[in-house]
């Protein structure tokens, strides 16, 4: 070979692999120009289903991508199909074959759908090349393109019935890919009794110079979930519910990843006055359905005096304590009878 296979290659020949598995061994899948695929099924003993790339297309995506980062291609196919000259065939086999392509195609728009992702094993390089699978959408493109095509190819061969489907995207690394460099860990700091040193040159690290690390602690992964609570009043759960001002327990119900933690903080209003809140109340979680038996809770209260409303807020907590950086689950009203 006098390059090696690349990802339009291994696209191309997927899509092909991909047809081919979903015919029978009376239809063989090529892949060449039309006039070649003409030639290949004169003669023989089985029908030929041609797919023919006859343009690459940027994907209009990442259009501020450098030479050293990956691109990414559209790829215009002709699929074509070249009956066989058998002679106890039907006269519409070419349709038939066509026919197939297409309700193939729109059954499984993303290919290859059972084997993994390619490249797979036929591209190598780099290790981290990126995996892709296609999207074959069908085109509807002007008859006098489809025409040029075919005039295009000889005068010895004949229009067909063919369809032209879009498959996209394919990556395309770079000779040279882009190393993102690491985060630096230390830094050196020159200092000077007074602004004098301002005007003077930095001065280089010698050995009287003492060098600390600085190593920034990775942040704490994000939270992605948030709790779902309801309050139980008279065995129904709702989102508002009545208290009396000695009430100290009321029952919540809590859902979310079962065993991660939930606080419970309450907010008191008072007419004319400040905010009172109860301390949080740390709950593991032990339902992922709201209305499950396990998922209530006993909330403690602390119903300060002249207290009109109360608001419970729930978000997820760490070491028994709520977790600051997290935002709170759907609010609770308490109104105080």
């Amino acid at each position: 070979m006098p390059v090696p296979r690349s990802s339009l290659s291994v696209a191309v020949q997927g899509i092909a692999d991909f047809l081919d598995s979903q015919f029978s061994e009376d239809v063989t899948i090529t892949v060449a120009h039309p006039q070649r695929a003409s030639e290949i099924a004169k003669g023989a003993s089985a029908h030929c289903l041609n797919v023919f790339a006859y343009r690459v297309s940027p994907s209009g995506f990442y259009a501020d991508a450098g030479s050293d980062e990956t691109q990414f291609l559209r790829i215009q196919a002709l699929l074509t199909p070249f009956p066989a000259d058998l002679d106890d065939d039907d006269d519409d086999a070419d349709i038939r074959i066509l026919g197939h392509a297409i309700r193939v195609l729109q059954c499984h728009p993303v290919l290859p759908i059972t084997a993994a992702p390619l490249p797979g094993a036929a591209i190598t390089e780099p290790p981290n090349r990126k995996r892709y699978r296609l999207q074959s959408v069908m085109l509807a493109p002007a008859m006098e393109e489809v025409n040029h095509i075919w005039t295009t190819q000889g005068s010895d061969i004949a229009y067909r019935l063919s369809a032209v489907y879009e498959f996209a995207l394919v990556p395309i690394e770079p000779l040279d890919p882009r190393v993102i460099a690491d985060p630096p860990e230390t830094m050196i700091l020159d200092t000077n009794a007074n602004m004098d040193g301002a005007l003077e040159d930095f001065l280089m690290p010698n050995q009287t110079s003492r060098a600390f690390p600085v190593r920034r602690k990775p942040p704490p992964p994000p939270r992605k979930w948030l709790p779902v609570q309801l309050l139980v009043q008279d065995g129904a759960l709702t989102n508002r519910a009545d208290v009396k001002a000695t009430d100290t327990q009321i029952t919540c119900a809590v859902a979310g990843p079962v065993g991660e933690p939930v606080a419970f903080e309450i907010t008191w209003s008072t007419p004319g006055g400040p905010k009172p809140q109860d301390p949080p109340q740390v709950f593991p979680i032990a339902a992922a359905m709201i209305d499950a038996e396990e998922a209530r809770h006993l909330v403690t209260l602390a119903v300060p005096a002249g207290a009109t409303e109360g608001e419970i807020r729930v978000r997820p907590a760490s070491n028994g304590e709520p977790l600051k950086t997290s935002p709170f689950g759907n609010v609770l009203t308490l109104r105080v009878t």
